[in-house]
């Protein structure tokens, strides 16, 4: 079977105010994440804890991120 790691991005005021100012994506995630977003490799890192996946599949599939 497969599990899906995700990351979602709820906008709220000063997200949506960073991207009509079309702020860089790496000040629009420093805000997403204090403001409680979870990472896709955060989110595959939970799976790693959970004994869902391994630390190696994690790695492979977040390298770029």
């Amino acid at each position: 079977g497969r599990v899906a790691v995700v990351e979602v991005l709820n906008l709220n005021d000063e997200i949506k105010e960073l991207i009509m100012k079309r702020a860089d994506s790496n000040q629009i995630k420093k805000v997403a994440v204090a403001s409680g977003m979870e990472t896709l490799r955060d989110n595959a890192l939970r799976k790693v804890l959970a004994g869902i996946t391994t630390i190696e599949e994690v790695m492979r599939i977040t390298a770029d991120f």
